[in-house]
């Protein structure tokens, strides 16, 4: 890797009103590197990009750039104003900045092509996937040195993604914020992770930081047990030390007190000189352990055993069934032709596909909003939707309130559902009006957890969501016990959770039998 530094941030601090984000005490970027920024929502990292650009000041230290890197990012709009993903904006507020500064004159024909994009161009009207390909294709046609890219995956589909990952393979020096681990896997050559408002370094890339980082755990543990057994060691000395003094204390019952003090006077060994001793050395025992230096126990998520029978869950052996069916929008838009799948209860069932192909559609075919009964459902399943507008959410209830109200299970499982979640015990406490984009998400599948569904249905679920929560909540679908359909583009997620897949091509619905290689 070259020496040339483009980057070197030294004593950074930066608060949001008397919280402070992160301290970072120093951080270089250099010619070559491709770095992967980490950390759950809200700890700050589009905040970072934005200082490391020059765009925002921090509330202390300094920052040199000995060259100016290109920001690529995605919008939200809220109350009037653009402001950058990852500032906690609700889902329901996420729009893709369609007024966005850029010189189209400029961009490669090309680069537009590979995107998919030459005639999108000009367009008055895009979807959120071509206009992030139309911003990318800003970053791909002119030669930058350094490249900030904040979720620029956002709204592709797998296609899309691939042809993302070739490009961005091309670029030389990258900073780079995503929530899919195959993207970082594939680009990384070190991770910075921002956690608790410290930054710290990785060599490699998402798995070779997962792997560091569980070594680092097995080591806390095996510190965390060695310290509880050396102090379990010295409480017990202690006590034993203890009672020795007492007993070296204690008179025969025959004798006063007055008469046990004259014999110690005239032992050569007196009984209180010896207890004295003891006590002293069970002291010196004490204040060993007191010296002893606190070993945490690493924290474990406690594992969930709701009632599923609470939600009279159907015994059909299909759950989900559409034979020969069409479907049809009315500018004529043909999405389905003589389709047929199934969808066999207990399962988890991914469904992928080029954008527009269907995807969507079919979700809405299953819940019932188009063209009820053109797919059978049936009736004892209980289908559990994620809006994206996240209207089930009541923001000025309480998080454990929100959960409660729909909860047909006790509130200790509530409250495990959302520790998994990763909502301490302070979060519960929170209105719901006061969280971040990705915990209301998170906030929607614990109501959807605990209530009386049996059959969820999510249209991209680990939209907005960091890393660490993807993870929470790829563990919680694995030990679900209804039916799982969802509709999703990140390949790591689809091979943790998925049992089934289902690619929409062409009008048909044809069932991959888990071969992910082929997507």
């Amino acid at each position: 890797m070259s020496e040339r530094q483009y980057i070197r941030a030294e004593n950074i601090k930066m608060k949001f009103g008397d919280r402070e984000i992160f301290h970072i005490d120093r951080l270089s970027i250099y010619e070559g590197e491709k770095i992967g920024l980490v950390g759950v929502n809200g700890a700050g990292k589009t905040t970072l990009l934005r200082i490391l650009s020059g765009e925002l000041s921090p509330d202390c230290g300094t920052v040199k750039s000995f060259c100016q890197p290109f920001f690529f990012r995605q919008f939200a709009k809220q109350g009037g104003g653009d402001k950058a993903l990852g500032q906690d904006c609700g889902m329901g507020d996420l729009i893709q900045c369609k007024n966005m500064e850029l010189d189209r004159y400029c961009l490669d024909g090309k680069v537009l092509s590979d995107l998919h994009i030459k005639d999108k161009v000009w367009a008055e009207n895009v979807s959120g996937g071509e206009e992030t390909r139309l911003r990318l294709a800003e970053v791909f046609s002119n030669d930058r040195p350094l490249v900030f890219l904040d979720e620029p995956t956002a709204n592709l589909d797998c296609k899309g993604i691939e042809v993302l990952k070739r490009k961005l393979g091309a670029i030389e020096t990258m900073v780079l914020i995503s929530h899919d681990r195959a993207l970082l896997n594939s680009l990384c050559t070190r991770i910075l992770a921002l956690e608790q408002g410290r930054l710290t370094s990785y060599d490699g890339n998402y798995d070779d930081y997962v792997e560091q980082k569980q070594a680092a755990v097995a080591r806390q543990w095996t510190e965390y047990e060695l310290y509880t057994a050396e102090k379990r060691r010295l409480e017990k000395v202690f006590r034993e030390k203890k009672e020795h003094a007492k007993q070296i204390e204690k008179r025969p019952r025959n004798m006063s007190p007055r008469e046990a003090g004259l014999r110690n006077f005239l032992s050569h060994h007196p009984k209180d000189a010896k207890a004295r001793k003891m006590e002293k050395a069970a002291a010196n025992v004490q204040q060993r352990i007191l010296a002893m230096e606190v070993k945490e126990k690493p924290r474990e998520l406690p594992k969930i055993r709701p009632d599923f029978r609470l939600t009279d869950p159907p015994e059909n052996k299909i759950v989900i069934h559409g034979e020969n069916f069409s479907f049809a929008y009315g500018d004529g838009s043909v999405i389905f032709q003589d389709a047929t799948f199934n969808i066999a209860n207990h399962s988890r069932v991914a469904i992928i596909g080029d954008n527009g192909a269907g995807k969507t559609t079919l979700l809405h075919l299953i819940c019932g909003k188009l063209a009820p009964g053109e797919v059978y459902v049936v009736p004892k399943a209980k289908i559990g939707l994620l809006e994206q507008n996240l209207t089930t959410i009541d923001y000025m209830k309480t998080v454990l309130g929100n959960v409660m109200e729909v909860s047909v299970q006790r509130e200790s499982i509530a409250r495990t559902v959302l520790s998994r979640l990763l909502f301490f015990e302070d979060d519960m406490k929170k209105p719901a009006g006061i969280l971040s984009g990705g915990e209301r998400i998170k906030l929607a599948f614990a109501k959807l957890f605990v209530s009386q569904v049996n059959l969820l249905v999510l249209d991209e679920p680990t939209n907005f969501l960091d890393i660490p929560s993807i993870e929470a909540l790829e563990s919680m679908f694995c030990e679900y016990g209804g039916t799982l359909v969802f509709v999703s583009h990140d390949k790591e997620f689809i091979r943790k959770v998925a049992t089934d897949i289902l690619e929409v091509k062409d009008g048909k619905i044809l069932h991959m039998n888990r071969e992910f290689e082929q997507f």
